[in-house]
């Protein structure tokens, strides 16, 4: 009888200590497998941060490729248009850029702190590349100050350029219309009645009535003249028995021009210079009998 519980103890213990090891392997397969998820995890995590640390820092690369281009540019402290536009095209692509790097740092930063995983390398890696993006933003700003200031200077250059232009043109056409005015002369042409009608000339001196002179009345009529260019007219048409100057002009700067029968055809100005010089006035009488 003894013996007999002596087995059933010795049984009982044993399938006692059966289940719980049986147990035990089953936490400790759990526990494996929560272990192998966590690595697992841990190491896609660290891949996905790395991956955006490349990924920031290529931006940055490429924002030192714009900034580069962009300084190329306004080297000469000049702006062209083609210049104009490809730092355009460059702050452009500068400022979505950084706006994806901010975008980036801002989720790794997160991602880094809710993930628990103490790596110090990585933290460092992070934590310089914030400063980096810190950096580059203040180095942005300090290049966007000189392009602001290069613009306004050129601003300036172009509103004197065209002070200076409109200056000009006026000059231009001032010099113009005083070299018209001197090159300005007036003439008319008729018999000694048809100049008396038309309020140009008057008759004096002589004795008696006698030998009076036709001159240039001092209130003729300007509207009686025609006006010319004194470096475009060569000669003044006649076509007269005979005819005679009554203004002013220097002899030896013009000459009458006769036909075969001896008629004056014109009147050819030969130094136009001299012939104007006493007088912008000319006042030809033609004797038409």
């Amino acid at each position: 009888m003894k013996n007999f519980v002596l087995i059933i103890s010795a049984c009982f213990l044993l399938a006692t200590g059966c289940t719980d090891y049986k147990s035990q392997v089953e936490r400790l397969t759990e526990e494996k497998k929560a272990l192998a998820y966590q690595a697992s995890y841990k190491d896609s995590s660290i891949e996905s941060f790395i991956a955006t640390v490349n990924e920031i820092e290529q931006n940055l690369h490429s924002v030192e490729v714009e900034q580069n281009i962009i300084k190329e540019n306004t080297a000469s402290g000049e702006l062209q248009t083609t210049s104009r536009q490809r730092i355009q095209a460059s702050i452009t692509s500068i400022n979505k850029l950084m706006e994806e790097n901010r975008a980036k740092i801002a989720r790794l930063n997160k991602s880094f702190k809710s993930s628990k995983i103490k790596i110090a390398k990585l933290e460092l890696m992070i934590s310089n590349l914030n400063e980096q993006l810190a950096s580059k933003d203040a180095e942005l700003d300090q290049m966007n100050q000189k392009l602001i200031a290069l613009n306004t200077q050129v601003e300036e250059l172009k509103t004197s350029m065209d002070t200076l232009r409109n200056d000009g043109e006026t000059k231009s056409t001032l010099i113009k219309a005083q070299t018209a005015s001197l090159n300005q002369a007036f003439y008319t042409t008729g018999s000694k009645k048809e100049l008396e009608s038309k309020q140009v000339i008057s008759r004096e001196g002589g004795f008696l009535g006698l030998g009076k002179e036709a001159i240039l009345k001092s209130d003729f009529n300007a509207s009686a003249f025609t006006t010319v260019d004194i470096t475009q007219l060569a000669k003044i048409e006649v076509n007269g028995k005979d005819a005679k100057i009554v203004t002013t002009h220097p002899t030896g700067s013009y000459k009458l021009e006769r036909n075969e029968n001896k008629e004056v055809k014109d009147i050819v100005i030969t130094d136009p210079e001299r012939f104007w010089s006493a007088s912008k006035y000319l006042v030809v009488m033609v004797d038409k009998n």
